[in-house]
């Protein structure tokens, strides 16, 4: 096996600069993934609301029912920024709320925005 003597390392510093990308991916990945699988779920929660509204009469029922999820999910919305609106063939229910992510470097702020529409029996 023939040597060089001047080799200087270059597969180091590859490594170490790989292994910085990976451990930022995976402390961004931390963060976020459980703000976004809770707005999967919230989400998830309006939808059933709302194609079950049509079994319950008050709307303020529906929207306790919706807070109620929303503060065992820990997600950061207030009585005001979900809105009902009931027609006469048509259930809306809309929510919107942020959430800010603290990076250490960098504040993201999650937006969710999300109406779910269904029709009464």
């Amino acid at each position: 096996m023939k040597r060089f003597n001047n080799e200087s390392g270059e597969g180091r510093v590859g490594l170490l600069v790989a292994l910085i990308v990976a451990s930022l991916m995976i402390f961004i990945g931390v963060k976020v993934i459980p703000v976004r699988v809770s707005a999967y779920e919230f989400k998830d929660v309006l939808r059933t609301e709302v194609r079950y509204g049509a079994v319950r009469d008050d709307d303020s029922e529906v929207k306790r029912r919706i807070l109620a999820k929303a503060e065992e999910l820990e997600v950061p919305i207030k009585t005001k920024d979900v809105k009902i609106k009931r027609t006469a063939g048509w259930m809306t229910v809309t929510a919107k709320y942020e959430h800010p992510i603290d990076l250490k470097f960098y504040t993201y702020v999650y937006t969710f925005n999300a109406e779910e529409k269904a029709p009464l029996f």
